[in-house]
């Protein structure tokens, strides 16, 4: 803010925007307010602003009020006031006289609570410090902390009318030094404060004749006693129910807080307000939160105003205030340009904590070969140096790339993750954002959990064996794995050994989805759908004048190949990709010996040069390296038969480079040099203009070898010469049965002149594509995975008169400036229409607005659900202006019936092996695995489950806020029944362990049968009517809380005995070994007890920390006796004194929190 005068000539100007905006500034913890007159409607209407302020510790409000003539005499003028002493008695009156308000109850509360307890004073001005009687009719205005401070001056009274109706002129000043100012040796300037506090000082305490003489004889008092002693409902005990578990969501005065950290150019949109709001509680919970509301829904946004709010909050619980955000490379920038935008006009920057650091992918396995976004070219690794910050939030998008637990990048993070405990008594806040968590697999789950809950026999999620997260998805997994496996084939018989009928595997595959939900993913996950946005957010929607447009949709572009042509596609698919089934009754498929060349090594010191990191081996680097040519094979076949062809045709050189290598015994592993390039010495011919032969590619080669070498770029040895006796033998025929299976199909392919797919494509353009009754925004955007399809793509659709951009990795940072004015419907600049369509690569399926478009081709088929809602998700965005996105598929067929079934076989195995392969869209319902299911609702999402909760919950505290109020401030009165026989509910809570819901219910055998419930059980038990009554606790009520404490416990009591050899066991056999050395202190043994302990929870970092302490102490002496004292003493301290007092903690004594019967 800035200097300015405050006349309430509009609400912008007015007195109360103003002094909301002070209350609100960050670290205000003081108001002064001196006045001429009060009253209860001027306090209600800056009453959320003043109730936040004073719910923060350390905070205080010193209230002056004077005896303004003006009022005085104004009010005079009423026969009410007559005989009536200034200003005393006309305050009495006022609020004797009000009438009885919602809002103003909330005031009235407000000042009981904070006048009791000494946060609020309030005292009258009557004399001066000469104690002449005066009037004081000045009005000032001071909120101020230690390090800044704003005061206002001028006319307006702390009344209703002074704030927003009257003609007023007051002045802001912003300047900490004139509101401090004291009067010294040749100066006598005062500033706001320190006349204030001469004031204060000649004035009388008010505060207790206040609250007992005015406030408590008024009539609003007396209406909110009368509600008070009203006995709770059932139904209010359900609100109870959803405020213990909702309440942060729908809190107003949190909310205004977070909302004023966006940018003005920012839409303010509750559903993401609230969804921050949701993530800081889950995050103080658990550590870390899982942010997966769907592609468009603005996750980055959401993402900055947690870190904004993380580095607005002092940092009391050890935590340094360091962020650190962890991206894929497509999206840094999105990033950045929101943190930027958060900045422009704030004085409290939050870039200068933010460090950023990308993940990594591996290079094209061969120059040509385009191909781009392939999650099996995921390296494992960071890109760029992982730096050694005690950072206190981790922010990690897709974060479902930290899937695997043994890659590089997963061991560094977590390495890291364990550091900033040791070093700061806390683990960091984790932030896990991913559009669709449930898409992977649940060890995939797991290990990204592990990254917040440190403790894996011991979690806070206590509803998955009793925070046995380890055991608990050691289960699922278990169960998960048996139902997605193939069925095995007997080989001589040819019949299934074993199949599980797909209703049962589909009714499990739901059951492993529902206990992950219930048991893990309610707890810590937020998600918000589009469905949720309409339902719940529709009016906050229209206001901001936005909308989600309708997808129409998918509509198929059908081409249609002949007889020849079908059976070639589908005896290509079983060359290539084909099925386990299919590799039993054939060994004509593809084995890609080209990229395996380094698990073919006789001697192991070979392999060891090209390990992976992260305990990576040969074999799977060789496995990796494979299965993205695979990947490449079947994606250029679904993409444009030419490119297949010319990726044949390039394969076959390359099988053939091997080959030649072999027989001339002079073989080349080189994976920093394209020896293919290399080796070309055709084209070296004619760029050299004289004759290039194979050994002089060879010295080629070896010169860069050298080279690289020298530049200490080959420190391993990985770029070598070989020969034939470094391989194993049969490694040569492999290579030799590839070339032949390659070069058969590829005569085939090249045979054939048909692209029958490219001809539909022409012919729809303007006909469909462009059709002016759907394609409303005349603009469209394109999306194929094949650079070189983009290509063709481009020549095609600028041969029909369009204006094409084309996109791909090379150009879109250069490009990105163009693509916002001519596609992004936000861009606030000039927009352009330069270009009508947009063919682009993978590039731009994340991380980028194109929502001026409102028609997708998809040219390839996406090949999971979570790739196409990613490539829909930038055109159907928050800011759309078009009603209506239109998505456009390719789907093959043949001219007859049995042909037709031919192709549509070949290409569900061709969608199928995408996403057996893209482990990250792993899913658990079967119907997933169609690409062409249900469009509409796979990008609206279905409801989700909390959602309607949470509005149930704000629509009761809209409709009584004052009871809402009560509701939330009562505790221990939540006990009650509505029969008096039936089943039992209880809510329980231990101080340092989670709430569990718990059924009893009466059995016809008259046992009880209790049993841990979900949540949304709960929820839906409990839910019910207003009108329902509440009746006398049954006789046998304490015998049901009782079982319900023993259900409780029980619950938590699990058995901490491990397998025998692992890493617990062995680090439990240190600390007794230890323990037990008489020579240690006192100190040392009360942590090694309490690592013990630690120890047998599974914490992980302990154990980790443990064995690594005992490595060291054998390695400074054999003998662990023989160690003096002070060593193990320096060595616990360090190592684990501030691990150990940041984790340990007991459970404490549960208690019902909440109960009822019905």
């Amino acid at each position: 803010m800035h200097n300015n005068l405050i006349d309430n000539s509009s609400d912008a100007l007015s007195m109360q925007s103003y002094i909301k905006r002070c209350i609100l500034a960050e670290g205000i913890d003081k108001i002064q307010i001196a006045t001429g007159y009060w009253d209860i409607p001027g306090m209600a209407l800056v009453l959320n602003e003043l109730t936040s302020f004073l719910e923060r510790d350390g905070t205080s409000l010193e209230l002056l009020i004077g005896n303004d003539p003006y009022v005085y005499t104004s009010l005079l003028a009423n026969p009410k006031y007559k005989d009536a002493s200034y200003p005393y008695d006309f305050i009495r009156t006022d609020i004797h006289d009000l009438q009885i308000k919602d809002e103003y109850k909330s005031v009235i509360n407000l000042l009981l609570q904070y006048c009791g307890n000494g946060k609020m004073q309030i005292r009258i001005y009557k004399k001066n410090a000469n104690d002449e009687v005066e009037f004081l009719h000045s009005k000032c205005y001071i909120f101020s902390c230690p390090t800044f401070s704003y005061g206002i001056i001028g006319s307006s009274n702390f009344t209703q009318k002074g704030l927003l109706g009257n003609a007023e002129l007051n002045y802001l000043e912003t300047d900490p030094t004139r509101i401090a100012a004291r009067p010294i040796h040749g100066s006598n300037s005062k500033g706001h404060i320190c006349w204030f506090e001469e004031k204060w000082e000649c004035s009388e305490d008010w505060t207790q004749e206040f609250l007992e003489q005015v406030i408590k004889k008024s009539p609003i008092y007396i209406d909110i006693q009368k509600n008070a002693v009203q006995e709770f409902t059932p139904y209010e005990q359900y609100i109870k129910l959803l405020q213990i578990q909702f309440g942060d969501v729908v809190d107003a005065s949190l909310g205004q807080q977070i909302e004023a950290y966006l940018p003005s150019k920012i839409h303010k949109l509750k559903y993401q307000i609230e969804a921050v709001k949701r993530c800081l509680g889950i995050m103080r919970e658990h550590g870390g939160f899982m942010l997966a509301d769907v592609v468009g829904l603005g996750k980055t946004i959401i993402g900055t105003l947690i870190i904004k709010r993380f580095l607005s909050v002092p940092d009391d619980d050890g935590r340094e205030h360091k962020v650190l955000v962890i991206t894929p490379p497509a999206i840094q920038s999105g990033w950045k340009k929101a943190i930027t935008m958060f900045d422009k006009d704030s004085n409290d920057k939050i870039a200068p904590y933010i460090d950023f650091i990308t993940t990594g992918r591996i290079g094209n396995v061969t120059e040509d070969e385009s191909w781009e976004d392939d999650d099996s070219a995921d390296t494992g690794e960071f890109e760029g140096t992982l730096q050694d910050k005690n950072y206190g939030l981790i922010i990690i998008d897709e974060s479902h790339k930290f899937r695997n637990s043994n890659t590089l990048m997963y061991q560094s993070l977590d390495q890291l993750i364990q550091k900033i405990g040791s070093n700061t008594g806390t683990y960091p806040y984790i932030g896990l954002l991913s559009a669709t968590p449930q898409n992977n697999r649940p060890n995939d789950l797991k290990n990204q959990i592990y990254l917040f809950e440190r403790n894996h026999n011991d979690s806070t999620l206590k509803k998955s064996e009793g925070g046995n997260i380890e055991k608990f998805f050691a289960d699922i997994n278990r169960e998960y794995d048996l139902l997605i496996s193939k069925p095995k084939v007997d080989k001589e018989t040819g019949l299934l050994i074993h199949d599980i009928p797909t209703d049962e595997r589909r009714v499990r595959l739901n059951a492993v989805s529902k206990k992950i939900r219930d048991c893990i993913l309610i707890d810590i996950l937020e998600r918000r759908t589009r469905t949720d946005v309409k339902e719940y957010y529709g009016d906050d929607m229209k206001a901001e004048g936005l909308i989600f447009p309708e997808i129409v949709g998918p509509n198929n572009l059908e081409y249609v190949m002949d007889d020849e042509l079908a059976q070639l596609f589908s005896d290509t698919m079983t060359i290539i990709a084909p099925t386990e089934e299919e590799k039993l009754q054939t060994d004509e498929w593809l084995k890609y010996f080209r990229y395996r060349a380094i698990e073919n090594f006789t001697n192991p010191a070979n392999e060891k040069k090209h390990t992976g990191r992260g305990n990576r081996g040969v074999s799977d680097v060789a496995k990796q390296l494979a299965t993205i040519m695979q990947n490449l094979l079947v994606k250029r076949l679904e993409s444009s038969f030419s490119a297949f062809t010319q990726s044949l045709l390039n394969l076959r050189y390359y099988t053939e480079n091997m080959i030649r290598m072999w027989e001339n015994d002079t073989i080349f592993v080189c994976p920093q040099i394209d020896v293919n390039k290399e080796l070309d010495y055709e084209a070296k011919t004619k760029k050299r203009g004289k004759k290039v032969s194979f050994s002089d590619c060879v010295e080629d080669i070896r010169g860069k070898i050298e080279k690289l070498t020298e530049q200490g770029r080959n420190e391993k040895g990985q770029n070598a010469e070989y020969t034939r006796k470094d391989f194993k033998e049969e490694y040569y025929t492999q290579l030799k049965e590839d070339f032949r299976l390659i070069s058969k199909l590829y005569d085939r392919w090249a045979r054939n002149s048909q692209d029958p797919k490219f001809d539909a494509f022409k012919e729809n353009i303007k006909p469909e594509l462009f059709n002016p009754q759907k394609n409303t925004s005349g603009k469209l955007v394109i999306f194929s995975e094949a650079i070189d399809t983009v290509e063709s793509l481009v020549r095609a659709v600028r041969a029909k008169g369009y204006k094409v951009l084309a996109i791909t990795a090379a150009n879109r940072d250069e490009l990105e400036h163009t693509i916002e004015e001519n596609f992004d419907a936000n861009y606030d600049g000039e927009w352009k229409d330069d270009y009508d369509v947009l063919i682009t690569t993978e590039v731009l399926a994340e991380g980028v607005n194109l929502h001026r478009a409102n028609v997708i081709l998809n040219y390839d088929t996406p090949w999971n659900s979570t790739r196409l809602m990613q490539r829909i998700g930038r055109v159907n965005r928050i800011g759309s202006k078009e009603p209506f996105v239109y998505v456009y598929n390719f789907m093959p067929s043949a001219e007859g019936d049995a042909q037709i079934q031919l192709v549509r076989k070949a290409y569900t195995k061709l969608q199928s092996f995408h996403i057996l392969f893209g482990e990250d869209s792993k899913i658990f319902s079967e119907e997933e695995t169609v690409v062409h299911h249900e469009l509409v609702e796979a990008i609206n999402g279905e409801e989700s489950p909390l959602q309607k909760y949470i509005f149930e919950l704000k629509q009761y505290k809209k409709a009584h806020p004052e009871r809402y109020l009560q509701i939330e401030q009562t505790e221990g009165e939540w006990e009650m029944a509505q029969a008096t026989s039936g089943t039992a509910y209880f809510v329980v809570k231990a101080p340092h362990s989670a709430r569990l819901a718990i059924r009893i219910r009466n059995e016809e055998d008259g046992r009880k049968g209790t049993q841990i419930i979900s949540l949304l059980e709960l929820l839906e038990e409990m839910r019910v009517d207003e009108k329902a009554k509440r009746i006398p606790l049954p006789d046998n009520w304490q015998q049901l809380s009782a079982e319900a404490l023993k259900a409780y416990t029980q619950y938590f009591i699990r058995i901490k005995r491990s397998r025998a050899g692992d890493k617990r066991t062995l680090a439990q056999g240190f600390v007794v070994k230890l323990y037990e050395n008489d020579t240690i202190s006192a100190k040392s043994k009360r942590l090694l007890e309490s690592a013990r302990k630690l120890v047998d929870k599974g914490n992980f970092d302990i154990i980790k920390k443990m064995l690594a302490i005992e490595h060291e102490l054998e390695h400074r002496n054999q003998s662990l006796f023989a160690i003096k004292q002070q060593d193990i003493d320096e060595i616990l301290e360090r190592e684990i004194g501030k691990l150990v007092a940041q984790v340990e903690n007991k459970q404490g004594v549960a208690s019902i929190v909440l109960g009822t019967i019905k």
